[in-house]
């Protein structure tokens, strides 16, 4: 048994899992658990979780006696009862309804609580361990969170973050995508500094399987909570995602990506980044690989059909108008070449006014609408027919070169731009010329 305990930190679990199930422990010869050996030879009864299930449901104390043998400080036996409790809970769902019938009771929650915290807090001990004991707290939380308190929720979280854990990167995440089942938590957690970014590391072109699933996996339990609760970090949800529809071709990564795109394109901020950056483009070359599951195929056409819709949404007139309004203009879609070509005619509406507010935005005091600003003239300009002849007329060439003396260092841009759109304006003087 030695020989389990020094590979379990370079062998696959489920490789380890099967030699520490074949050699059951002795319990009578480990003097915390002596009174309790019976009790526990009684799981020992029957291979399946839902007959292990059915022993602890008939009498609850062979739980406690479970949770007593977690203190023994040799391994193999603690390795025995955390993949015993793992299986039992992955293979029959039931298994939960069972331990949070036990677990209702106060002094048993706490004993199931301290035993697994106690795991954790073994650094540099059992990497095996580490795992599973993060593994079976989590989803305990995460499928009965009403057991537990936010300090403890908050104190498992702690340890999974701490640089000393024990537990593997994979280890780590499945324990965040369990504890973010529970929505009565999921924005605390997400909200803890270090959470979004252990989630959101992971590099699609090398992370493994099972680690992108579980990081996708996370990320689609946040597509659940309402808007806003990525915090800012759409564009960062939205790139892993795209990144991961490119390099992954495992199925069910890619059907769970597709999954979380369909959650979360009702949100503005998370449909502008899927917009901005060719989801759409990178959804529809989904349709073109090879998938053994042939409703693969559906969900893809599906999911393009989708997007398309969001794109000929966002990327029109009335959302321009829209950031006029605001007054304050930001980097993306809307600002693009495309966008000039569709819409550039439009700005004739309502004698020029999109065109006038765009102008006297140029006065604006903050320096990437300034920029914008002078990005988007310089498109009107070289697009419209009549561009430098509107623009002449609202003074935007002497503005443009008054934000063109600017020595402000944060008016970098604004400077490049001014440029960039005097250039425009000059050139088509100098084609008015020719003709």
């Amino acid at each position: 048994m030695a020989k389990i305990v020094a590979d379990s930190t370079r062998m696959p679990h489920e490789d380890l899992r099967a030699i520490v199930l074949k050699k059951k422990p002795e319990w009578s010869k480990y003097q915390s658990v002596r009174a309790s050996a019976d009790k526990l030879n009684s799981l020992e009864s029957t291979d399946s979780a839902a007959g292990k299930k059915i022993i602890i449901d008939r009498d609850p104390s062979i739980l406690d006696a479970a949770l007593d043998a977690l203190a023994i400080t040799e391994d193999a036996p603690v390795q025995w009862i955390l993949t015993v409790l793992f299986d039992m809970l992955r293979d029959d769902s039931c298994s939960y309804d069972c331990l949070e019938d036990v677990l209702h009771k106060p002094q048993t929650q706490q004993h199931f609580n301290q035993a697994l915290m106690g795991l954790l807090k073994r650094k540099a001990s059992d990497q095996y361990i580490a795992d599973k004991a993060a593994w079976i707290l989590t989803a305990m939380i995460g499928n009965s969170p009403k057991l537990f308190k936010e300090s403890q929720v908050k104190a498992v979280m702690t340890e999974l973050l701490d640089v000393s854990t024990s537990c593997s990167e994979l280890g780590t995440v499945e324990g965040f995508a369990n504890l973010l089942k529970a929505g009565a938590y999921r924005k605390m957690i997400w909200s803890t500094p270090g959470v979004s970014l252990l989630i959101t590391k992971f590099d699609p072109r090398a992370a493994t399987p099972a680690l992108l699933y579980k990081s996708v996996f996370a990320l689609w339990m946040l597509s659940f909570d309402s808007e806003g609760v990525l915090s800012g970090e759409e564009r960062m949800a939205t790139q892993k995602i795209r990144d991961t529809l490119i390099n992954s071709r495992s199925e069910k990564v890619v059907r769970l990506s597709l999954t979380v795109l369909r959650n979360l394109l009702p949100h503005r901020a998370f449909t502008e980044q899927v917009v901005e950056l060719g989801v759409l483009e990178v959804v529809q070359q989904l349709e073109y690989e090879k998938w053994r599951d042939t409703e693969l195929y559906d969900e893809i056409r599906d999911m393009t059909s989708q997007i398309a819709t969001k794109v000929q949404e966002m990327s029109n007139f009335e959302r321009y108008e829209r950031e006029l309004k605001d007054g304050r203009l930001k980097w993306g879609f809307i600002h693009s070449a495309k966008f000039w070509a569709d819409n550039c005619l439009k700005f004739e509406q309502n004698d020029f006014s999109a065109l006038k507010k765009l102008a006297a935005l140029l006065g604006s005091s903050d320096p990437e609408t300034q920029a914008v600003a002078c990005h988007d003239l310089g498109e009107f300009v070289a697009m419209h027919p009549l561009g430098k002849k509107q623009i002449s007329k609202l003074g935007v060439k002497e503005a443009v070169m008054q934000l063109l003396t600017s020595q402000e260092q944060e008016k970098k841009d604004v400077r490049r731009e001014a440029l960039l759109c005097c250039q425009k304006i000059m050139l088509n003087k100098w084609q008015e010329a020719a003709v």
